[in-house]
């Protein structure tokens, strides 16, 4: 399930993803991502990670949403206590352009929020 975060700067969108999630989960995001991204032109995102599964029809509409928003997300920082999920994306924004990702634990919250800010778009 996608919860956005709420609380955050107006340019980093922020999204916890905890439990099963399911191809409606990324339905309800896209708009969001849409909205944020006419008002801030790019995509700059806070993603908590915890204890999640994704179903067969997640894992496509994950793959799309990655490909729809290429160029238009500009950085994640991913805050999870799983280390490959963390080093699974830094590794997957060294090969996508001009997509810079960080993962942190959860401890450090603070310091992946503030490194996302100083992001620049």
């Amino acid at each position: 399930m996608f919860t956005l975060i709420n609380g955050l700067p107006k340019d980093i969108l922020g999204v916890m993803i905890s439990g099963k999630t399911t191809k409606e989960d990324y339905e309800r995001l896209n708009p969001l991502l849409k909205q944020h991204k006419e008002q801030h032109e790019c995509v700059k995102m806070l993603v908590e990670v915890k204890d999640f599964d994704y179903s067969a029809g997640a894992l496509w509409e994950d793959l799309k949403f990655s490909f729809n928003y290429l160029g238009v997300i500009t950085a994640i920082a991913i805050v999870t206590e799983e280390e490959w999920l963390g080093q699974s994306m830094e590794a997957f924004g060294k090969v996508w352009p001009n997509l810079k990702v960080e993962g942190f634990e959860f401890e450090n919250h603070k310091k992946a929020l503030d490194w996302l800010k100083n992001q620049k778009a």
